[in-house]
């Protein structure tokens, strides 16, 4: 008997015996774990009536401005009108000395912060909105919100009423409103966008450039992250001719071009010419990042070693190297890390009132709100950003939300999106940077769009009402069955971190940790009942750029990454063999139907970060990479 008689023997009585063992096991699955109750979508209810005693029919848009925000805000205003109306009889024009009833005046103010804005009935059927550079743009966005129920959802699909009634609005109240973050970004795919950004309040300039004339950016001269070796003094300018400059290691009883020695005041005069020419010929923004290479090389010479020791930190020498730059340039927000070995507040030396230290939550569980004392990671970074926010002007924030290990597979993070927003602002947090799955483009197969939008409106509002912009949003871009994508969001989120003993659900965390998901069959069983359900009422009309249920399609990926990597559901190993490997093809193939080409976060020439088709398929989807 040949290789490949035997072989196909031996599959033969494998088959045989796992389907003895699924027909043996089956009996006992339903008496151990019973069916869940079927999930009732909860009967939506008419919205409630509002009344509309004034029509814009005949209105004129103002601004004061000449090439300035404000003329970027009438037209922005006068377009969408006339979108919704389905007219074109709104036009943006520059204002003369005289002005008239029934108008919305448009106009930048001097004395308002960049990012604010005031709407107002002035009377007379004026409507004006003021605001900073920014804020006059955001004023518009947030009337257009208000009064039409427009949203941006994403950069390709926004939602604007259709109503024959569309130019009657109610009344209109006051609202002075100021984001309590001076910085705000996040990457994922439609944050790119300006439009976008504008509508949701992002100004950083990490993933966009806007234009003056559209408000402009805040944000960072030159690198954003890692840049003391990546980009201000790099090794192959100064190692050769300056070891010294750089980071000795015990280990190896040598310098390495990894960090910089901070104590060495050759490498602070060195490092002010660099801060010095970026301010000089730079790009005007008011950030410079100084900031620790990402890795744990730090200097362990005498000096810092003695510095680290006095300060209890290795903050202390980054701190103080810091605030020796930014006291040369006190016109600058020079920026740093308390990241993985700085993360400790030091307990001597302070930060100077330019300096904005940008504390990362690396280590965190995000199954768990940060501030919750029942999850020892979290506990530990509370402690530390209460002590940062009582010694720091300007306490910045670096988050996380997606599995940077695993781009593709479900990440139950949405219950505690909110929570630590909040938490935050409660710890006077001045900007945040959402970093998610900042190469989704390539890997865009779980609720990417979702979890940039409600990212960007907390950022912009803490205190929003988050159930009704999720809801919002899942019903717009998923349709129908979106209450059964609510559903499976907050079954599973309930089922996240609940593993005892509990460690975390980091960031890095492997699919078929339960500390991800702590799922038994009966739950699984349901959750596939619910997505079957969302892709039943999708519909298959265009809703922008792809139909409602090919958006569906596209997220459940995740879900089923999940269960292909747990051997779980049509994964089960329980089955004929052909059937698993089967169902493990249909997903690799989904993926590439979807453009996945990316299976995890980096770079390397191996390729190793890369969707990769297997050489068969026994293995699970955790396998298939370069």
């Amino acid at each position: 008997m040949n290789i490949k008689a035997l072989i196909a023997r031996f599959v033969t009585i494998l088959n045989a015996l796992m389907m003895a063992a699924a027909f043996i096991a089956n009996p006992f699955i339903s008496l151990f774990w019973p069916a869940l109750p079927s999930f009732e979508p909860t009967p939506e209810a008419p919205p409630a009536a509002v009344e509309k005693p004034r029509s814009l029919l005949g209105y004129k848009i103002s601004y004061a401005g000449q090439e300035t925000p404000d003329k970027t805000a009438a037209q922005t205003l006068a377009e969408t009108l006339n979108a919704i109306i389905g007219t074109n009889g709104f036009s943006a024009e520059q204002s003369g000395a005289a002005q008239g009833a029934n108008e919305f005046r448009l106009a930048l103010a001097a004395d308002f912060g960049a990012d604010e804005y005031l709407i107002e009935d002035a009377g007379d059927g004026v409507i004006k909105i003021t605001g900073g550079q920014r804020g006059i743009i955001y004023g518009v966005y947030r009337f257009l919100e208000q009064y039409f129920d427009c949203r941006w959802y994403t950069h390709d699909f926004r939602v604007f009423p259709a109503n024959p009634a569309a130019s009657m609005v109610s009344e209109v109240k006051s609202e002075r409103y100021a984001p309590q973050l001076e910085f705000r970004e996040t990457d994922w795919i439609s944050p790119r966008d300006v439009t976008y950004s504008l509508a949701n309040g992002l100004n950083g300039n990490v993933y966009r450039q806007i234009p003056a004339i559209q408000g402009g950016n805040f944000g960072y001269n030159g690198g954003m992250a890692h840049t003391i070796i990546n980009s201000l003094m790099k090794p192959e300018n100064f190692f050769a001719a300056h070891p010294e400059w750089y980071a000795y290691r015990e280990s190896g009883r040598a310098r390495v071009p990894k960090q910089l020695c901070l104590t060495n005041p050759q490498v602070l005069a060195q490092m002010k010419l660099e801060v010095g020419a970026l301010v000089s010929g730079g790009n005007g923004q008011p950030i410079i990042s100084v900031t620790q290479d990402d890795n744990q090389d730090y200097c362990q010479c005498a000096e810092c070693k003695r510095v680290d020791a006095e300060e209890g930190s290795h903050a202390g020498t980054m701190l103080r190297f810091v605030n020796e730059i930014a006291r040369e340039f006190p016109g600058v927000l020079i920026d740093t890390f308390a990241y993985q070995y700085t993360r400790t507040p030091p307990k001597i030396t302070r930060p100077l009132p330019n300096v904005i230290v940008r504390l990362c939550s690396i280590e965190c569980c995000f199954a768990h709100a940060l501030d919750d004392p029942k999850c020892p990671e979290n506990a530990a970074f509370a402690k530390d950003i209460e002590v940062w926010s009582s010694i720091c002007n300007r306490l910045y924030i670096w988050d996380y939300t997606t599995d940077y290990a695993h781009y593709n597979c479900y990440f139950p993070d949405f219950a505690v999106l909110q929570a630590n927003m909040q938490f935050f602002i409660r710890n006077n947090v001045k900007g945040i940077y959402e970093e998610g799955d900042y190469t989704a483009s390539e890997c865009n197969s779980e609720f990417a769009e979702l979890r940039a939008y409600l990212l960007a409106r907390l950022m912009w509002n803490p205190d929003m009402d988050y159930n009704a912009e999720m809801n919002g949003f899942l019903k717009a871009y998923y349709g129908e069955g979106w209450q059964y994508l609510r559903e499976f969001i907050d079954f599973t989120s309930a089922n996240a971190g609940t593993k005892w003993p509990h460690k975390k659900m980091g960031i890095f965390i492997k699919p078929n940790d339960k500390d991800l998901l702590n799922l038994k069959i009966n739950g699984i069983r349901y959750a596939d009942e619910l997505w079957e359900k969302a892709i039943a009422l999708a519909g298959d009309e265009m809703a922008g750029a792809e139909t409602r249920e090919r958006r569906v399609l596209r997220s459940q990926l995740s879900w089923r990454y999940w269960k292909g990597c747990n051997m779980a559901a049509e994964f089960w190993r329980l089955q004929p063999a052909e059937d698993w490997q089967a169902a493990n093809e249909q997903l690799y193939n989904d993926m590439v139907d979807f453009g996945i080409t990316r299976f995890r976060e980096g770079w390397n020439p191996e390729g190793t970060y890369l969707l990769k088709q297997p050489k068969n398929w026994w293995g699970t989807p955790a396998d298939w990479h370069g």
